[in-house]
């Protein structure tokens, strides 16, 4: 099964305010509530909504590729997005955890931010060099021990079946490094048994552009949800269909 998602998750978050002043502090200013969604239906909406919910003691923003398109074009992982300063600002005590992947171009990142630094950080997509800064999480580690270099390049057998034989490639293994890494805060493994009552018994609330709104701010400056795509694996995709 193929999986998209893209989610910023806040782990022991309390937060003292709206959601609407959240979004607004994103860059998300003209959104306003549409209805009540679950995961399964928002972890890729495909719709330019941003969709909030609890769970596991964490808030999941899940952005439809708005945030996290800007960790995938960044030229200094060892840094912090635009969103992420805004998040550990507004969450000091909280580890951040960026996770996305899309299966049509075998693609997955993630990013972890503690007290203001920059704690980890991976993006692989099919074709293009592995780009990572910091030491390897335990979740990843989780996920390597099923390598090993063969002929100058990482392989990976399958975690799930009972076998040695390595002819997996790095991003191959999307849904094993991405929901893995989001396990670490979740509590629960994405695509897999555990996530039914995430998935599904989980209300999340979707906000959607005002469009009225939009209008009268249109020659105003770009905000940080809405930074340039160009040259992503995202422009790469639509460029293909």
């Amino acid at each position: 099964m193929g999986f998209k998602a893209s989610m910023v998750i806040i782990q022991h978050s309390s937060m003292q305010m709206s959601d609407g002043e959240l979004l607004k502090k994103l860059g998300f200013e003209d959104l306003t509530f549409s209805d009540d969604t679950t995961f399964e239906e928002c972890m890729y909406p495909n719709d330019k909504s941003i969709n909030l919910g609890y769970y596991n003691d964490c808030l999941i923003i899940s952005d439809d590729y708005q945030l996290t398109t800007s960790l995938e074009l960044s030229k200094t992982p060892d840094l912090l997005s635009d969103y992420e300063k805004v998040l550990t600002d507004l969450f000091p005590d909280s580890e951040i955890l960026t996770v996305a992947c899309h299966s049509t171009v075998n693609y997955h990142l993630y990013s972890l931010v503690k007290d203001g630094q920059k704690l980890r950080f991976k993006k692989v997509v099919n074709g293009e060099p592995i780009i990572e800064y910091g030491d390897r999480i335990e979740e990843e580690e989780n996920v390597y021990v099923y390598s090993k270099i063969i002929d100058g390049q990482r392989m990976f057998r399958s975690t799930y079946k009972n076998d040695e034989i390595y002819d997996y490639t790095e991003d191959q293994m999307m849904e094993d490094f991405a929901f893995g890494v989001a396990k670490r805060h979740l509590g629960v493994m994405i695509s897999t048994n555990e996530d039914e009552q995430l998935m599904f018994d989980t209300p999340f609330k979707k906000y959607v552009v005002d469009r009225v709104a939009n209008k009268k701010k249109e020659a105003q400056s770009t905000p940080v949800a809405t930074e340039q795509t160009k040259g992503s694996w995202l422009s790469r995709l639509f460029k293909r269909s």
